[in-house]
């Protein structure tokens, strides 16, 4: 029997028992053999499946053990917890902070409140007019006041639209009684009660103060 004809015998009968334990006493297993085996093509292709199967499997214990672990030591060490000195400082200085800052605040109402009061406007609605800063703040109420000034000739004039009445020429004041709506005697007080008794003197000493 030839070599070639001994391999189809032993390809033909792989599976007979009596086949696999010659072939067995043949090549009797050994570390050295099983190493040489896995240094062969087609040992690296049954061994690599099962090397990566392993390596996933510790890589994923790895990163649900060891991971976390790592991570925190090295956000402690860039960001390090505060010590009990820095918390109080920390707290001191937001404390003083925010005692600065409803200092400003209140300044700012005062100021408001005063420039309110020169103007005859109402001083309720100061509070709303208040900015960051003392010329916000002035400024604030600088548009309160046109705003407040507009809406009292609109009334004026509406008035003398309901009671069909148009202003009567010449001047109108002169008595001596001081125009409310001039910036030296502004008060809106007095506006309010002409503009109800004697809408068209209203009308006048508007038109002079303009």
């Amino acid at each position: 029997m030839t070599l070639e004809e001994l391999k189809q015998f032993i390809e033909a009968n792989k599976d007979n028992q009596e086949v696999q334990t010659y072939l067995k006493g043949l090549y009797p297993l050994t570390p050295e053999g099983v190493t040489a085996f896995l240094s062969t093509e087609e040992g690296k292709k049954l061994l690599q499946p099962r090397l990566d199967q392993h390596f996933t499997k510790g890589l994923e214990t790895w990163k649900e053990k060891t991971l976390p672990s790592l991570l925190d030591e090295e956000i402690k060490k860039k960001f390090p917890a505060e010590t009990e000195e820095q918390k109080r400082l920390r707290k001191l200085e937001e404390e003083l902070a925010s005692e600065r800052q409803a200092r400003v605040k209140s300044e700012l109402v005062n100021k408001a409140t005063t420039l309110a009061t020169q103007k005859g406007l109402p001083v309720e609605l100061v509070s709303y007019f208040v900015g960051q800063d003392e010329d916000t703040t002035v400024s604030n109420i600088t548009a309160l006041e046109n705003i407040w000034q507009q809406a009292i000739e609109k009334a004026v004039e509406q008035k003398f639209k309901d009671n069909g009445r148009t202003t009567p020429p010449g001047g109108g004041g002169g008595s001596g009684q001081k125009n409310p709506w001039k910036k030296e005697t502004f008060n809106l007080t007095e506006q309010g009660r002409l503009l109800r008794e004697n809408p068209e003197l209203a009308r006048q000493m508007m038109a002079q103060a303009k």
